[in-house]
């Protein structure tokens, strides 16, 4: 289950799409009532659709309200602020997993250096060590592709997180393999994957036909309410209702989500946003 806190970042990413909609951050009330109205329907949420949970100086009181109603929690930061300041909320005891996304650095024109980047990223990870963290630290690099234009700056990274773990992750096999993850330590993983496009109704149509997890394992929930069938609907095209007027368990039985959901099942396309969306494609069957 994606919910926005906020969709506030601090960096602007060439892999991600412009933001049309207005800054926001989600009420701490509001989250405790959508905590409360999501338990039916799942056990874990993901702090993420477009923002950065770390941007929020009052995290750990967001993370407090999931753990009380008994939902684990996962983590998609830039960790371009990453600080001391952060740790107490990064060691709360809902957290399931905490993804690094390494290559924003990359898609971003910085004033630091990559090891100005990355150390505190590490140091922290090092700080988890020490408290014997029991979730999952994921280094993401979704940024293979067939023309290897981001190989130099991967070499870097894995030459830095070779040198700080003792490992010996080789470029080439990266590129070679494309392996899922590789472990790097104890319960820390790099996650691998290619660059996609982000569906806009501006794309071309790319199939009337095939399926998608959307509205299936997951979907979302942005900063103004607006619930929407996945992770990748940031602009609220596909506005199935809004969680400030309507309960949850109204709006997933609305016929507009089971006109989705059957039209998936039968390796039917519905809405146009999904009918423009590459990403869904991994998924055809």
């Amino acid at each position: 289950m994606h919910i926005e806190i906020t969709n506030i970042c601090n960096l602007k990413c060439t892999f991600c799409p412009p933001k049309i909609l207005p800054n926001g951050t989600m009420s701490l009330e509001k989250f405790d009532d959508l905590n409360f109205q999501l338990k039916p329907y799942t056990k874990e949420l993901a702090y993420h659709m477009v923002g950065d949970p770390l941007v929020l100086s009052n995290l750990n009181e967001y993370l407090n309200i999931s753990l009380k109603h008994d939902l684990k929690v996962n983590i998609t930061t830039t960790a371009n602020n990453i600080n001391e300041k952060h740790y107490k909320a990064l060691m709360n005891p809902t957290i399931k997993q905490i993804n690094f996304s390494i290559n924003s650095y990359n898609a971003n024109s910085h004033k630091k250096s990559l090891d100005e980047y990355l150390n505190p990223i590490l140091d922290f990870v090092k700080f988890a060590q020490e408290q014997k963290h029991e979730y999952f630290i994921n280094f993401r690099i979704w940024n293979l592709d067939e023309e290897k234009s981001a190989k130099e700056f991967n070499k870097k990274v894995f030459d830095k997180i070779n040198e700080t773990f003792n490992t010996n992750i080789d470029l080439e096999n990266v590129y070679k393999e494309r392996p899922k993850n590789i472990r790097i330590d104890r319960k820390i993983f790099f996650n691998f994957d290619e660059y996609f496009n982000w569906p806009s109704l501006e794309n071309e149509i790319v199939s009337s036909n095939g399926f998608c997890y959307g509205l299936d394992s997951h979907f979302g929930i942005l900063t103004s309410g607006d619930v929407v069938p996945c992770c990748l609907d940031q602009n609220a095209c596909i506005n199935l209702g809004n969680t400030n007027t309507t309960q949850i368990s109204d709006i997933l039985n609305s016929n507009r989500v089971k006109a989705i959901q059957n039209g998936f099942r039968k390796n039917i396309v519905v809405e146009e946003l999904c009918q423009k969306c590459e990403y869904r494609t991994r998924f055809d069957k």
